[in-house]
């Protein structure tokens, strides 16, 4: 039989290949929505992209960004 379901490789439970909506990531980063609204406006985090007017991430941008800000945090 054929598993489809793959499980994400990240800790963050996001599936690379997928989008998410603007307050679970911002849940997942740990911020305010309206922040995260600021912050892609300010080009501080990756901006979405609009289907059907939902507003949506890439998870791989999210994921990058995440990656990108934990490298920052420890240097």
């Amino acid at each position: 039989m054929l598993n489809i379901q793959e499980t994400p490789s990240n800790h963050h439970g996001l599936h690379p290949q997928g989008q998410s909506r603007i307050k679970p990531t911002a849940d997942l980063i740990g911020v305010h929505h309206q922040t995260l609204r600021r912050w892609w406006q300010a080009g501080k985090f990756p901006k979405p992209i609009n289907i059907n007017g939902i507003l949506l991430f890439k998870n791989a941008d999210v994921l990058a960004w995440l990656e990108e800000a934990h490298s920052t945090e420890g240097a």
